[in-house]
C-alpha cells in the first residue's frame, strides 16, 4: 500500500483485462459498422454519426467501470471510478460499523441499489459493508477486504 502522509489506505482495483479487451473489440466493431453505414445512402451521415456516438458512449461507460480507486483518510472514505466520475465521499464520522460482506452473483457489478443502500463494485463477490448513522448501508466491492477493514477500523 503506497500512500501519502495522513492517508490510511489507498487501493486501486481493476476488472480482469479481458473485460477491457471485449469492450475495445465492441467499439472497433461499432466504429466499423458506422464507417460502412456512412457509405449507405439509406442511413446517411446522421445514422452513421448516431452509431458512432452510441458506440463511444457505451465504450467509455464500460471502460469507466473497470477500475475503482478507494482512498481512506482520517476524515473520509473516497471512491472514484476510472474516468473520475462518478465519485463518492463518505464522512467517516457517519460510519457506525464495518464488516466483511459477500455479495451474491446476482448483485452484479458497477453501481447497484441493494437492500437498505448502495453498492459500488468492479469485480468479484467480496465487499466491505459500511453501516451509516441513518441506518443505510454502503458496500464497497474489493479484492482487499482485510486491508480496507483494517484501515476503516483505525
Amino acid at each position: 500500500m503506497d500512500h501519502a502522509p495522513g492517508l490510511a489506505y489507498h487501493h486501486v482495483q481493476n476488472s480482469p483485462q479481458w473485460v477491457v479487451v471485449v469492450a475495445s473489440l465492441f467499439a472497433v466493431a461499432m466504429f466499423s459498422l458506422s464507417a460502412a453505414l456512412l457509405r449507405s445512402e439509406e442511413i446517411g451521415i446522421w445514422g452513421s454519426l448516431f452509431v458512432t456516438a452510441w458506440a463511444a458512449v457505451v465504450y467509455l461507460a464500460i471502460l469507466n467501470f473497470t477500475r475503482l480507486t478507494v482512498t481512506v483518510d482520517p476524515a473520509a472514505i473516497n471512491l472514484k471510478w476510472r474516468l473520475g466520475w462518478p465519485q463518492k465521499t463518505i464522512d467517516r464520522g457517519r460510519v457506525v460499523s464495518v464488516e466483511a460482506h459477500r455479495n451474491t452473483w446476482i448483485a452484479g457489478w458497477g453501481i447497484r441499489k441493494v437492500t437498505r443502500g448502495w453498492m459500488w463494485n468492479v469485480w468479484g463477490l467480496a465487499a466491505v459493508q459500511l453501516e451509516l448513522d441513518n441506518g443505510r448501508v454502503f458496500r464497497i466491492g474489493t479484492d482487499d477486504v482485510d486491508g480496507l477493514l483494517t484501515a476503516l477500523r483505525r
